[in-house]
């Protein structure tokens, strides 16, 4: 699997060196230089719809680069405001709290074998004992920060399994703000996009689950929740209707959850299956199928956040077509709109108390790590029923 993990980097770093893919307009200096009018009485009044985007054909692929002004560096958080956290208030009926976050242990074997286990140590001293940890921020349920994906700038990213591989010049992250990864990993790294962005604007809202798997059961679809198996935003759609929801159901703000039954799937494996499944280059994940349809879809909606229970929100491998250029949802989402993404999130719980109470929408917080230059946090996420 190395062998060719290895292989795909030195070809893809070829071609890009040798020029035999080239974006079709010259990249603009650092910061988006073509951006959105924003009505501070509307910011919504001329929003551009998917088909519009990106704004300048020098961005890449669907980039939302301007749509929330030249330097933003909040993205898809913008949409987040006082109004909509008062809002979602509103869904705290009976005050229930419920963990969205496994065990920072659950993965005895990551299932990104590139990421080291966490290490738990006990520090005792006299009258009292500290634990010390050690952990890759994305070895259990994670958060996505705008550092943690370049944009693809004229070269597509492949996937091998669950490994990123891209060429190592000519980057660009969201809205144009960094373009050298010295600003993201050097010996001085910049703060732009780090992940104390989101911890200091504070994420709250409204959550809605989409419980695609309880649906698919009801409708008696059968699926390897380790295979790539696409979720279409037409099932999204079904989905909603056969929990209630109304056609026009998501408000600008809203934090989007759904339950693939990957992690259900999981824990139905033996100890052995789960030791050795990441291992396995041949087996993917289901999750929403990465597609200009799906795109345009969660567009439209004005999501502040989209999260699962799967490895990466998206089906895996990340094999997909995008405006006719090999594209992931992770590209576009993290480097293109500024939209984070939270994965193997824990919704078995959260889905069992929303059916019995005949419901789909609930209050969330999320608090990442305050760190600054951060790529990645636990999301410490909670819903509120």
């Amino acid at each position: 699997m190395m062998d060719s993990y290895i292989s795909t980097s030195l070809f893809l770093i070829s071609c890009f060196s040798h020029g035999t893919v080239a974006h079709p307009h010259p990249l603009p200096e650092i910061g988006a230089h073509v951006s959105r009018e924003i009505d501070s009485n509307d910011v919504y009044s001329n929003w551009p719809s998917y088909a519009q985007l990106p704004l300048d054909p020098s961005y890449p692929t669907k980039a939302a680069w301007g749509v929330w002004g030249a330097n933003d560096t909040q993205g898809a958080l913008n949409h987040i405001t006082n109004a909509t956290i008062l809002a979602a208030g509103a869904e705290i009926q009976v005050g229930t709290a419920i963990n969205l976050n496994l065990d920072l242990n659950e993965f005895v074997t990551p299932i990104n074998t590139a990421r080291k286990p966490l290490n738990h140590l006990f520090q005792p001293a006299s009258g009292y004992t500290d634990d010390v940890v050690v952990l890759n921020t994305q070895v259990s349920t994670q958060f996505d920060g705008l550092r943690h994906l370049w944009k693809y700038v004229n070269v597509p990213v492949s996937h091998h399994y669950n490994y990123f591989v891209a060429p190592l010049t000519d980057n660009r992250w969201y809205n144009n703000l960094i373009d050298d990864f010295d600003q993201v990993i050097g010996p001085t790294p910049t703060t732009v996009l780090g992940i104390q962005q989101a911890a200091e604007k504070g994420i709250a809202g409204r959550g809605v689950l989409l419980d695609w798997v309880g649906w698919a059961e009801s409708e008696g679809i059968v699926y390897d929740a380790f295979t790539g198996y696409g979720i279409n935003s037409s099932d999204l759609d079904a989905v909603a209707t056969w929990q209630g929801l109304p056609l026009n159901w998501s408000e600008p703000g809203d934090i989007l959850l759904i339950r693939t039954g990957y992690m259900q799937a999981y824990r139905n494996l033996t100890a052995y299956q789960q030791e050795t499944m990441p291992w396995n280059p041949e087996l993917g994940s289901v999750g929403m199928n990465a597609s200009d349809d799906s795109l345009a879809w969660l567009w439209e909606k004005k999501l502040a956040l989209v999260g699962a229970d799967n490895p990466a929100f998206e089906s895996l491998p990340m094999d997909k077509t995008i405006g006719g250029v090999a594209r992931s949802l992770h590209q576009v989402f993290i480097g293109g709109w500024g939209q984070s993404i939270m994965e193997f999130l824990d919704l078995e719980t959260l889905a069992e108390e929303l059916h019995r109470l005949n419901r789909s929408t609930f209050f969330l917080t999320i608090q990442n790590l305050n760190i600054q230059s951060g790529i990645a946090s636990p999301p410490n996420a909670m819903a509120v029923l």
